[in-house]
């Protein structure tokens, strides 16, 4: 008996959020692993809006993503995490982390959303 789509799993609902998003805003969509390492400045979290921006993959841990939140002041202190424990203490921030290269989004409390990529902003 095959399973409805009534059933899928959150991890499903969620790839299926991020795939409708990429298409939406014409980017690739790539895979995001639980595994994945991102960059966070958490103790900014607390602030609107909560920013990221992916740039080319750097470091030994394979960085891409940088999220902070509020106005980008300096270094700001990032410390690199899990996928899986963003997803603990900034879960919002999950369906856009398969958008490619170049692509920022900023996102608030008030359901504000935009999402760009670098270079073809309006």
């Amino acid at each position: 008996m095959a399973k409805n789509a009534q059933n899928s799993s959150p991890l499903a609902e969620l790839i299926a959020e991020q795939k409708l998003l990429c298409e939406e805003v014409g980017s690739a969509y790539i895979e995001v692993s639980g595994d994945d390492v991102v960059a966070v400045a958490v103790h900014t979290l607390n602030k609107d809006p909560i920013v990221g921006i992916r740039k080319p993959a750097e470091g030994e841990e394979n960085v891409s993503w940088y999220i902070y939140g509020g106005e980008l002041e300096g270094a700001d202190n990032f410390e690199t995490m899990t996928v899986r424990k963003m997803q603990d203490i900034c879960p919002e921030v999950l369906p856009y982390l398969a958008l490619d290269v170049g692509y920022r989004f900023m996102i608030d409390a008030d359901d504000y959303e935009d999402i760009w990529k670098e270079g073809e902003e309006a």
